[in-house]
């Protein structure tokens, strides 16, 4: 099994490190947060925040942020949070003053490169847990020695756009590949079958959102990895494979998981009590490797919140805090309507954009009644039952219900058991959710289709939106996302009758901005035009630039730009290398085989012949 898992290993990493998905919200404040630990070490991302550009140069200026100000190629300026109001917008200074002149107020979440940001005391972090930070760290101190050493500034747009990739490939790309192992091993210990095994991996590997968030610096698939590493790790010790060691080993997992995602803290507790069998010994082991993380974050939090138990959410951008409070500011009573457009509906459907995992809740009635049983249903419930509590259920730009990303795991082990019992459905129902999830992955994972103003109808349910169909394959197969732009169109007419649809049709299919900022979004493949220095479109390079063409792209087209043909290559080598795993795997099926039937025969039983001497 070394071997396959060597094999499957390759596959995945290849597959995840071929795409850079561009820059947004969410991956632009954990890279700031990773530069200002690099370069000034520091937590703070003050001096990562906002980015301005010289005509014609490639390098970009970084401006110092002090409390919310900084003094731009025209003048003193202010930051502040944007609040939408009827007809506008209304500027709130970030630090409560109201500038006098000459500065003035510009919004934060159109001028620095995220509003995914905390501000405390003066300064500004990330809205998010530290842990994807940390992971992206050594990748980064890596590359900025190299960069360094050659004379590269880093404040150059590309190198800015290829660090944030490659912190991304060697630590979210890198971690889910061992995820993937991780995942075959379990699957191993549960269904004991190895094809099976096999190829309920290849099926989350490749077919659920695993696959399109392996590309991107968030936390859902680090979280996802060290949860199944525990698990794992308690796996072993309760089938009698391993020793108290792994029982630490499981609480450090579980330890890293919560640090990098706050839902899995619970999870944590689920985990202990998976193993515990009313010792005390076990327990401490556990919670001894849970101490490490959770001082980490502790000091993590005396040192940017003067709190050891503060959130980074507690001091968000205001954008994300619920009109009339809720739990942390952001949580209500379960929904049941989210919980309809989670689970089936085209906007943000799980089994929509991955059908297979149907067979994963049969695979889940096969499993044997036990503890493994209600851990995977307990991990799936929690992470569901929060995201339908949450005011931003949605998950912003995503094409697929993000938040659901560390439980998927859990959800798509039984897998193996479909696999044993309904081989030829489950398979079919695979290979049309890796079609699904590769489509996404080569298009763009943050579809702004329903979310966006870019790309959203006035009055339309958000159920009615499908980021598949009407933004993913129209832009794969067409170059834009004709169904969203057709309605637009429309409702363009309706304001203003007496323009011609000729004419908008000439504007779209010429990727013009005005009066759609959607029709700059042209494909067939790697669409984002979001760079790593950025929080808005075409703040500091224009629609159809260089600059904005390569804020995303796969490593295909630096052969074939542009192409569809820049995943061949891919499809080639990870095919390639899964089809090497099948074989192995079948080929030393053959051997036990045939071992099998040579100690069975009747011949094997005679008794060995006498030597000559």
């Amino acid at each position: 099994m070394k071997r396959v898992e060597t094999l499957l290993f390759c596959a995945a990493f290849i597959a995840y490190a071929w795409f850079h998905q561009g820059g947004g919200w969410n991956q632009n404040a954990r890279f700031a947060e990773v530069r200002a630990m690099a370069e000034e070490h520091v937590f703070a991302i003050d001096d990562f925040l906002v980015y301005t550009s010289a005509k014609e140069s490639p390098v970009l200026t970084r401006q110092r942020v002090r409390n919310g100000d900084f003094t731009g190629p025209e003048g003193p300026k202010r930051l502040a949070w944007t609040e939408s109001k009827p007809g506008g917008w209304n500027l709130h200074p970030v630090n409560g003053v109201e500038p006098e002149e000459p500065r003035e107020s510009l919004s934060l979440e159109i001028n620095a490169a995220s509003g995914d940001v905390a501000f405390f005391n003066g300064h500004f972090h990330p809205n998010k847990p530290p842990g994807t930070s940390f992971f992206a760290l050594p990748a980064y101190l890596a590359l900025l020695g190299v960069e360094r050493c050659a004379g590269i500034d880093p404040d150059n747009w590309w190198a800015l756009t290829c660090n944030e990739w490659l912190a991304s490939v060697f630590s979210v790309g890198i971690i889910s590949a061992f995820g993937c192992v991780l995942f075959l091993r379990c699957a191993l210990l549960l269904g004991g079958d190895a094809r099976a095994a096999l190829a309920a991996t290849l099926a989350f590997a490749f077919g659920t959102m695993f696959f399109p968030y392996a590309t991107l610096l968030f936390d859902q698939n680090l979280t996802a990895t060290a949860l199944l590493a525990a698990f794992y790790c308690l796996l072993r010790f309760r089938r009698g494979y391993a020793g108290l060691p792994s029982l630490f080993a499981a609480g450090l997992f579980a330890g890293i998981a919560s640090v990098t995602n706050y839902v899995a803290a619970p999870v944590a507790a689920m985990l202990a009590l998976y193993f515990w069998n009313r010792k005390a010994r076990p327990l401490f082991y556990y919670a001894l490797g849970v101490a490490g993380p959770f001082a980490l974050v502790c000091a993590y939090g005396i040192l940017c919140f003067h709190n050891p138990f503060a959130l980074n959410t507690t001091y968000q951008n205001p954008l994300f805090k619920m009109k009339g409070g809720g739990l942390l500011g952001m949580f209500a009573l379960p929904n049941p309507y989210v919980a309809l457009l989670l689970l089936v509906s085209p906007f943000r459907g799980i089994f929509y954009t991955s059908p297979v995992l149907l067979l994963a809740v049969y695979g889940w009635s096969r499993l044997p009644r036990g503890r493994e049983k209600w851990l995977i249903a307990s991990v799936f419930g929690l992470f569901f039952f929060v995201n339908t509590c949450f005011n931003g259920y949605h998950g912003g730009f995503c094409s697929e219900p993000r938040y659901l990303g560390p439980a998927i795991p859990f959800l798509a082990l039984p897998l193996v058991f479909a696999f044993l019992r309904l081989p030829r459905v489950t398979a079919f129902l695979a290979a049309a959710s890796i079609a699904i999830q590769l489509l996404i992955t080569a298009v763009d994972v943050e579809s702004p289709a329903g979310v966006g103003d870019l790309a959203m109808i006035d009055c339309r349910p958000d159920w009615k939106y499908s980021p598949l169909a009407e933004y993913t394959w129209p832009i794969f197969w067409t170059g834009h996302a004709w169904p969203l732009l057709d309605q637009l169109i429309d409702r363009r007419l309706q304001d203003h009758p007496a323009e011609s649809r000729s004419d908008l049709v000439a504007k779209v299919l010429h990727s013009e901005e005005e009066p759609f900022l959607l029709a700059t979004f042209r494909g067939p493949v790697s669409v984002n035009p979001v760079g790593a220095y950025e929080g808005y479109f075409y703040r500091l390079f224009p629609a159809l630039s260089r600059e904005a063409r390569w804020n995303s792209f796969n490593i295909g087209e630096f052969l074939f730009p542009e192409s569809r043909l820049s995943l061949f290559p891919l499809l080639a080598v990870s095919g390639s290398l899964v089809l090497s795993a099948a074989g192995v795997l079948r080929a030393s099926g053959r051997v036990s085989a045939r071992t099998a039937r040579s100690l069975l025969s009747p011949d094997s039983l005679l008794p060995e012949p006498p030597s000559e001497s």
